[in-house]
């Protein structure tokens, strides 16, 4: 089953239970498992909190939300006008050491 939708939403603290509610009983309706369905769904409360709170300037009103299920996948984007994360720069990787922080302590020696 593939199920899409997307919201304009007020920039009010009442809209994030309205796509809580809409995200929960669309993944009920597609068959999403109840634990993955409440994860997603304070993920998405979480986003859209954010959104509320700095979405953008006063002149900003809203805010969109969207969602697309399809079998064991869910996508769920929110967007705003407000500035976003600063870019992070990323340190190179050092040899030999692929996959793993750049802090991270070397193993124990072998007895």
């Amino acid at each position: 089953m593939s199920i899409w939708w997307s919201l304009h939403l007020r920039r009010e603290a009442a809209s994030v239970p309205l796509a809580r509610r809409l995200l929960l009983g669309t993944m009920e309706t597609a068959g999403v498992d109840p634990d993955i369905s409440h994860d997603l769904s304070v993920a998405l409360s979480e986003a859209c909190a954010n959104a509320v709170e700095h979405g953008g300037d006063a002149a900003t009103e809203d805010y969109r939300v969207t969602a697309f299920i399809n079998g064991d996948t869910c996508r769920i984007e929110v967007t705003d006008s407000g500035p976003g994360f600063r870019e992070r720069t990323r340190r190179p990787k050092r040899p030999g050491r692929s996959g793993t922080p750049d802090t991270a302590a070397p193993p124990p020696p072998m007895a």
